[in-house]
């Protein structure tokens, strides 16, 4: 009896411990201990059983679409280096993917190879203007032609490709950018020149006002300006204790005929 209940619970453990599963989204490729890959199955997402797992692996591969972005610097048509950002969509092709495990050792590094070779391909038909404003469309075109007919060759599914930011050529940048220090520098030298002239406008007046304004007939203005002032408020009289007599009175009196 208690041989028959080692025996059922080495049975439950064993079959709970002789299986294995596959991710949501991934395929599953059968890796023998002797290293030896099953060409034959693909597994799908979940679990399966068998003895076998107790020393064959699992490997699995996402299956599930994904972006690459890369980041590359080719020359232009006018041979002016321009960055140039580039966004794949693609998926290992589910189908395939013991013979991805068996001949392709970094899948990744390959697509980034061939998004580069790609790249360098079509960019330099056009100018970094173009691409920003007019033949994007044309130029992702191009791109989508290479790329859906070279990466089946790793076993990779085409999806998508897009020109995802196209920089100014940097010749064109640095000119920009040293054009807009020169147009800075130049005006603040204009405004110091205009401060300069306005000071020095402003000094020369005030010495010419000083100097106009220490010269005797200038003293003599302001006397005669005091005597005017004083005329315009006179009132034509010189009250009765004047020497020309009282008010009404003629100046000469009796002696001149």
């Amino acid at each position: 009896m208690k041989k028959s209940i080692l025996f059922i619970f080495t049975a439950v453990m064993l079959t709970m411990t002789s299986c294995t599963t596959v991710s949501p989204g991934h395929k599953g490729v059968e890796v023998s201990w002797g290293g030896e890959t099953n060409m034959n199955k693909i597994y799908s997402e979940g679990m399966d059983g068998g003895l076998h797992w107790m020393w064959d692996d699992m490997i699995e591969y996402d299956v599930r679409e994904r972006t690459m972005v890369e980041k590359f610097t080719f020359n232009d048509n006018n041979n002016m280096s321009t960055g140039v950002e580039i966004a794949l969509d693609y998926s290992l092709d589910p189908n395939s993917v013991n013979l991805l495990h068996t001949q392709i050792a970094d899948i990744q590094t390959k697509i980034q190879k061939t998004l580069k070779s790609t790249g360098k391909e079509v960019i330099p038909q056009y100018s970094a203007s173009e691409l920003n404003l007019t033949k994007r469309t044309e130029a992702e075109d191009k791109l989508s032609e290479i790329l859906s007919s070279e990466l089946p060759d790793f076993y990779v599914r085409f999806a998508r490709v897009q020109l995802t930011d196209v920089d100014i050529p940097h010749a064109i940048a640095e000119a920009a950018e040293a054009t807009a220090k020169q147009l800075e520098l130049n005006k603040l030298s204009k405004e110091k020149a205009q401060e300069a002239e306005n000071n020095f406008i402003a000094a020369e007046w005030d010495a010419k006002t000083k100097d106009v304004l220490s010269k005797p007939a200038m003293l003599k203005l302001k006397e005669l300006e005091l005597q005017e002032d004083w005329i315009k408020k006179w009132n034509g009289s010189f009250g009765n204790n004047n020497v020309f007599g009282s008010n009404g009175v003629t100046i000469l009196k009796g002696g001149l005929k």
